[in-house]
Formats: C-alpha cells, structure tokens, sequence
C-alpha cells in the first residue's frame, strides 16, 4: 500500500524548464509513485504533459493541465479537473516561484516587484483559495506551499522582491494552517535551499566546463550537510510527508529542506 493511495493531488507548476528533474516535476512523480493520482499544472502544457507521461509509463495515472497560476480562473480549473476527472481534492502543491531580479526598492521597478509578487505568492493564495472549498466538501485535505532560504538569509544579493514575497508565503501558510485546522486541512511549506535543478543550473550551462563546475563545486561547498546541493527528490519526499498520515499532526509548519544552510554562514 502506498502512502497515498487513492488520493488525488494537484501539483502547480509540475513541468521543468529544461531536461532533468525540477522540484515540482520531482513531486508530481513522488506522489504518483505513493499511489496518488496526479494533476500535472503549468503554465507550458508540454512541460505539463511530460511529466505525466512520466507517471502514465510507470503505470500510475495523471492529467497534464496548462494553466497561469497567476489567474484565479485557471487555478478553478486545475481543480475543477481534479475533482470532476478524478473524484476528489486531497493535496495541493503550490510549487509556482521565481525570481527575477536583484536590488533593493530603489533599483527594483514596480512591474518587477508586482510580477514578482504575483509568481510567488499570489499564486500560492489562489491555490489554497480554489482548493479549500474543494478539501471542505471532500472532509480534509493538506495544501503544502513553497518557500526559500532567501526569505529568512540573505546570500551576496539583495533580492527585495523574492524576499519579500517567500516571507509572505511563509506567514501566509502559518495563518491558513490556523484558518482552516478545524476543517481538516493542514497548511505547510517547505523551506528549500540549493536544489540543484535546471533552473539553477541552465544559466551556468554557457560558461566553458571548467567554470561551470567550479561555480557549482563553490556553491556546493557551502552546505553543511555533505558539502552537496539537495537534490529535487529530498524535496519530493519532504512534500510526501507533509502530504501523508504520517503528517497527521503537523500544520503551519516550514520545514527547511537545506542541508543546514539555515543554521552555518554563507
């Protein structure tokens, strides 16, 4: 028996931008390896498709959804499907976020700020907005956001907007876990530090090799735990917990995913 068996989870922002593992492509193939049934969101629906072609050739069963997290309407969708498709809610996983820019609020423009805003935590709102009614109607469910190192450190440069916005999404997931506990559902959010995913290591992939390896191996050796980047799966399996009985007990919680970056100097 899986630790999800039977269960239905939506994953926003369930594609990567390149070949490899993304987080939240990571996550959707966890989940569906725990017996979930998976819908696969992003905003590329070939991204999206991929990674349920990945569940569907391992014999589990998904849907790939295009949708603008940004877009409450196209969030409604992603979970009109989940439900009319699959039967039910039982997990969202708000994965969307990015950042774009670097300064403080002098150097960062407000259409920079604004979109920054929208991606990371505007997202994660709508998805637990168009999932708790769906969770309430169902008897429970768990909803576990997405955060970053960056909104408790700060690493070589301020990043105000990111910064900003992943803070928001922590107290936000902290006030829904007290919102909504009576009606069974847990609101969490993982923390993550170095994940070496293609969105870290894309914009290295036009430096020769000899520096491509150097920045990584520099990076690398930073974390405390092995001197090594977490890996897209160590969040996976976080998110599975938090997702699980296991998990039971456990609401408004961040859970740093860092390999102890929050606690050693950077």
């Amino acid at each position: 028996m899986g630790e999800l068996d039977g269960r239905v989870v939506v994953v926003m922002g369930a594609g990567s931008i390149a070949d490899g593992w993304g987080n939240g492509k990571a996550c959707a193939v966890t989940y569906a390896r725990a017996g979930a049934s998976v819908v696969c969101v992003d905003f590329h629906l070939d991204r999206a498709e991929t990674t349920a072609a990945l569940i569907e050739a391992e014999g589990g069963r998904a849907i790939a959804v295009q949708a603008d997290a940004t877009v409450e309407a196209d969030v409604q969708r992603a979970v009109d499907r989940a439900v009319g498709d699959l039967g039910r809610l039982d997990v969202m996983h708000n994965n969307v976020g990015v950042g774009f820019t670097s300064g403080g609020p002098d150097r960062v423009e407000p259409g920079d700020w604004d979109r920054e805003i929208a991606q990371n935590l505007t997202t994660a709102y709508l998805g637990v907005r168009c999932a708790v009614p769906a969770m309430r109607a169902g008897g429970g469910g768990a909803i576990t956001n997405t955060s970053s190192l960056l909104a408790v450190r700060f690493l070589r440069r301020p990043t105000v907007a990111y910064t900003a916005a992943k803070a928001a999404v922590e107290a936000l997931t902290r006030s829904c876990a007290a919102a909504y506990g009576r009606d069974d559902i847990r609101v969490n959010c993982i923390r993550i530090g170095f994940s070496e995913t293609p969105l870290i290591t894309a914009p290295l992939g036009r430096l020769p090799e000899e520096q491509r390896q150097r920045e990584l191996d520099k990076s690398r050796a930073k974390v405390p735990l092995r001197g090594e980047h977490g890996s897209p799966f160590d969040v996976a399996n976080a998110a599975l917990f938090l997702a699980s009985d296991a998990a039971r007990h456990v609401t408004g919680e961040i859970l740093n995913v860092d390999g102890g970056l929050d606690v050693a100097p950077i």
